[in-house]
């Protein structure tokens, strides 16, 4: 079967790629919010990217929250913030300093090398250092297809901004000490009885999985 080598080499020559198409770049981070997890950076944005994980307010939490490419500065320092792939611990974050207010041009190069640094940054998390097979990736895919999917059923069972339901997603996998893509998978069954487009073989999550997406539910219906 076919194997695909990814680590933070990728994803570092995918950063410094983009810092060389735009004028004035004075740093590039990616991270996961709300995890608080800084996986990658440089320039100004191992000092800013931190600062804002750490005080939980700026354009990066901004962004995580409402789902949404958001323009700001940190520090005074101009930053476009854009969420991409979501992994177990929140969406995967992309913030880019720049030395001016973010033009068309910046944000069409921004705009094209983000899904690439995302999903390069999922597939590291998904394969923990290890070998990506094909079949993983199949199942990578799945996972947050079905994060998705949960996260809709909340929104739907009680109004609020996508971040926050899957806040609300992930406190309830930590405080089970489940894993969120099984809590999601199990609300998915347990409100449908079926997952939707699932053309692959899916491992269905562990018994635990299924009592919190069963709390969860009746919490939220209440």
């Amino acid at each position: 079967m076919d194997q695909v080598k990814f680590g933070p080499e990728l994803i570092s020559r995918l950063m410094d790629h983009l810092c060389a198409q735009l004028d004035g770049c004075e740093g590039v981070g990616l991270c996961v919010w709300p995890d608080g997890k800084l996986l990658r950076a440089v320039g100004i944005a191992v000092e800013l990217d931190a600062e804002q994980l750490t005080t939980g307010v700026g354009p990066l939490v901004d962004a995580s929250r409402d789902e949404r490419q958001v323009s700001g500065q940190v520090a005074g320092t101009h930053v476009v913030a854009v969420p991409g792939s979501w992994g177990d611990s929140g969406p995967v974050v992309l913030t880019v300093y720049l030395d001016h207010p973010p033009g068309v041009e910046d944000l069409k190069a921004i705009e094209e090398i983000e899904p690439l640094v995302a999903t390069a940054a999922s597939v590291v998390e998904f394969c923990a250092g290890e070998v990506l097979r094909a079949d993983q990736m199949v199942r990578m895919v799945q996972h947050r297809r079905y994060i998705e999917q949960a996260k809709g059923l909340v929104m739907g069972a009680r109004p609020c901004a996508p971040g926050e339901a899957f806040e609300l997603l992930v406190r309830a996998s930590q405080h089970a000490n489940v894993k969120l893509r099984d809590v999601a998978t199990a609300l998915v069954l347990v409100v449908g009885n079926e997952l939707e487009d699932s053309a692959e073989e899916v491992v269905e999550p562990p018994r635990p999985a299924f009592d919190v997406a069963r709390r969860l539910w009746q919490a939220l219906k209440n």
